[in-house]
Order: C-alpha cells, then structure tokens, then sequence
C-alpha cells in the first residue's frame, strides 16, 4: 500500500499567464482594490472616485510588452481622465456648452467604436470623466496628484504579476496605420452613427435633467456602454446591461443588509468587493448579464461604503435603475436615428 501523501492542487501554472481567466480576475482585484484599501486608511474622500476610474481604464488599456511602452499606456490612460475631469471643470456652469461637450464626446466615441477595444475604452471614460468634471466632481490638484500615483499603481501591479510568474505578456497594443485604415474605408457610415450618438447623448441629458434625476450623467454613461454601430450586438447589450443591473441591484442590497446585521461594519463591505472583483471577469466568460451583475454589484457596495450604510446607499441604488432604463431607452433612439441617416445618406 502506497503511504506517500496525496500530491497539492496546484492550478496551471498556464493559468496564470498572459490574459487568462484567473490572472485577469486577481489582477483585477489588486488594481482595483488598491485605492480602496488606502481609502480606509487615509479616510475616504471625493479622490476615491479619481482613482478607482484611472485603475479601472489603466488595467482596460494594459497593452502589455516591455515596462517601458507599458507605462506609456497607463499615462495615457490617466491623461484621459485628467483631460475629461479637466474639461468638465472648465465648463462647470455652462449648460450649454456642457451639452456640446457631451455631444462631441460621444460622436468621438462613434467614430472610433469597433476599430479598437482599446479606443473605444479610453472614449468611453472621456465620455465619462468629462460628466463628472462638469456635474459631480470638479478637478483640483489632489485629484490629478491621485491619478499619477494610482497610473502608477495599476502600472507596478501589471508589471509585479508578469515577474512573479516569470513570462512577460506580449505587446498587445492597437496599430495605428490599421486603425486609420479602418476609419477610412467606414468613414460614411461611422459619421452618420457619430451624427446619431452627438444627437442621442444631449437629448439623455436634458431628460435626465427635467426628470429630476439626482445623477443626469449615468444615462450618458450607459448610452456609451452599450450603444454599437451593430444594430444587433447593441440590443444583445441592452438586455444585459438592464439584466444585470437588477440583479446586481438585489445581491448587493441583499449583502449589505446582512453585513448590516453583524459587527463587520466597512469590512464586511470591503469582503464583499473583493469577492465581487474576483468574479467579475469568470462571471462576464459565463454570460455578460452575470458579469454586469457582479460589476454592479460591486459599484452599489463602493456607494454604499462611501455612504456608511445601506440606507444612504438606497436612494442611489434606485436611482441607478432608471438611469440604466432611460440610458438604454436612448440608446435605442440613437440606433433609430442611425437607421434613418443611412437611408438618408
């Protein structure tokens, strides 16, 4: 009889290279919830939001490749959200230049939809940034001192996972010669759907604003999303996006309320985003509407923590289920108009 112990499960070591399921979800984890944990620590303040964006946009850009080059993305990516954040301060009381702004915004982002992952990303968090620069939070010099040193952050995380398992991801980055290419041999068809987001995003805003709503630049924000030049992947999107967004709505109000009931306070909160950070990207492998749940479930317990409790927290937490509804509702507006324009033109 064999008395040798039974060998340690270990996972793949392949499973922890490149891109895979399972580095992409702890690397995502660290990024992420970095500035969270310094939060606690330093006491949580308006440059919380700063930098969980930078994190979220740099660790979306992470072309990979040599630190150099590498850091050259994640620079970018902070530079994208100082030039956001920075425009909307500048606009601050400015209706209507604000509208423009946001208008121009999402054209920018029609343009360059579906010809990178990477662009698109970036446009999206100008879209993003800019909205909260000129109606939420305007920009100081903590905030962009928060958003070199998270940069850098996500950076040095990229990096450390890469070295500690000893391969280097290739470079990955986007080929500018190609994407310029693509532009050119689309550029009717991608004016006319800029044409159409430039008129869906204002007329989201303004509804947002003469309902009442408390934050008018989410339904911008979710137009962005999940609006694609593709009248079919953008309905696949929309389903999702509503989809997930209830249930995340649910789980996270329903943890809270059980953290609420134990001594764990904002720890038991910071359990809970861990674990949604975790699996946030095996859950988008399963069904996007599971991932968006867990993402939205992890953005309702972040309110929830910066609110100290989940009843400060419910009033965003209902509010963000009619921004989606009403960001998707334009969303389809800004597809019918698309169609219209191509008959047209």
């Amino acid at each position: 009889m064999d008395d040798k112990p039974a060998p340690a499960m270990r996972l793949p070591r392949d499973a922890l290279h490149g891109d895979q399921i399972i580095a992409r979800s702890v690397r995502f984890m660290f990024t992420v919830m970095g500035p969270i944990v310094a939060g606690l620590v330093v006491g949580i303040g308006p440059w919380l939001i700063f930098a969980l964006v930078t994190a979220i946009l740099g660790f979306a850009l992470d072309p990979g490749g040599r630190p150099g080059p590498r850091l050259a993305w994640f620079a970018g990516a902070g530079l994208v959200i100082v030039l956001g954040t920075g425009l909307g301060t500048l606009l601050i009381g400015q209706a209507v230049l604000i509208m423009l702004s946001f208008a121009v915004a999402g054209a920018m982002y029609a343009l360059v939809e579906s010809l990178s992952d990477r662009a698109a990303m970036a446009a999206r968090f100008l879209c993003f940034t800019l909205a909260i620069g000129g109606l939420y939070m305007p920009l100081g010099g903590l905030e962009a001192a928060v958003v070199a040193l998270t940069a850098l952050y996500a950076w040095s995380v990229s990096l450390a996972w890469d070295l500690a398992i000893g391969v280097m991801r290739p470079y990955t980055a986007p080929n500018l010669g190609e994407i310029v290419r693509k532009l050119r041999a689309t550029m009717r068809e991608r004016w006319i759907f800029a044409g159409a987001v430039a008129i869906a995003v204002p007329l989201a805003y303004l509804t947002s604003i003469g309902a009442g709503l408390p934050r008018p630049y989410w339904t911008m924000i979710i137009i962005v999303i999940v609006l694609r030049a593709d009248a079919l992947s953008s309905g696949r999107l929309i389903l999702e996006m509503m989809a997930g967004t209830a249930l995340g709505v649910a789980c996270a109000l329903g943890y809270g309320l059980i953290v609420a009931q134990t001594s764990l306070g904002h720890w038991g909160l910071l359990a809970g985003m861990l674990v949604a950070a975790l699996l946030r990207w095996p859950a988008q492998e399963l069904h996007g509407a599971l991932g968006m749940a867990v993402l939205t479930a992890f953005i309702i317990l972040l309110l929830e923590l910066i609110a100290g409790s989940v009843g400060r927290a419910e009033a965003d937490m209902q509010a963000r289920l009619i921004d989606v509804a009403v960001g998707c509702g334009f969303a389809m507006v800004a597809l019918g108009l698309d169609r219209i324009g191509r008959r047209i033109f």
